[in-house]
């Protein structure tokens, strides 16, 4: 499971790669995005935070590729406090210019990586009280023969953008078209409110 976790952390990150250089039309940085211990009631626990290791590359793809400004990453992954599994946060924030081709280019750029398989395309979903689109898919792995597949939302609001996956031991036995893709989108909502702070 070890090597599957890194595969999905490496996949989350691999987003910022495209997308216009404009010295124009930049939002007010008004959110963070931070790093809590613990994430939706103590479920999941903090257990590494990648976001000197992996966030320079971030920042520097963000800032070159798609006009992103000002940028910083929060990359990190959570332990459920009652289960096996992992949770993944992969995330920068600063200045986007265009949120919704930034959403869809993380996504297109997480299915794409080396070793996965986008197994059900993206999906906008807008949960009760979001005022941002959550696009969801569910990419597939190989874990020593076993074929594993693991849900990802992300959502891209201007000044926050971030990937949320997670993979369960669960998730090896069922089929990926099973899983209720509207309910992660919700509970991806409510991480982003945990970790989306305002500056200052």
């Amino acid at each position: 499971m070890g090597g599957v976790v890194g595969l999905l952390v490496v996949a989350a990150t691999a987003w910022v790669v495209v997308g216009a250089d404009s010295d124009s039309g930049f939002p007010e940085a008004e959110y963070r995005l931070t790093l809590p211990e613990t994430l939706l009631d103590g479920g999941y626990e903090l257990t590494r935070d990648f976001s000197d290791s992996s966030g320079s590359g971030l920042k520097e793809e963000a800032e070159s590729g798609w006009g992103a400004r000002d940028v910083r990453a929060a990359v990190a992954t959570y332990a459920p406090a009652d289960r096996g599994g992992q949770l993944n946060v992969s995330g920068v924030y600063g200045r986007f210019t265009d949120s919704d081709e930034a959403r869809d280019t993380m996504m297109k750029g997480a299915a794409g990586t080396d070793g996965l398989t986008l197994a059900v395309p993206p999906k906008d979903f807008e949960p009760a009280g979001a005022d941002t689109t959550v696009t969801c898919q569910v990419i597939t792995m190989d874990n020593g023969g076993a074929e594993v597949f693991a849900p990802m939302c992300g959502w891209n609001d201007g000044n926050t953008a971030a990937i949320i996956g997670e993979i369960t031991p669960g998730n090896a036995a069922d089929s990926p078209e099973d899983l209720d893709l509207a309910a992660f989108a919700e509970r991806t909502l409510r991480i982003r409110s945990e970790l989306r702070k305002p500056i200052g």
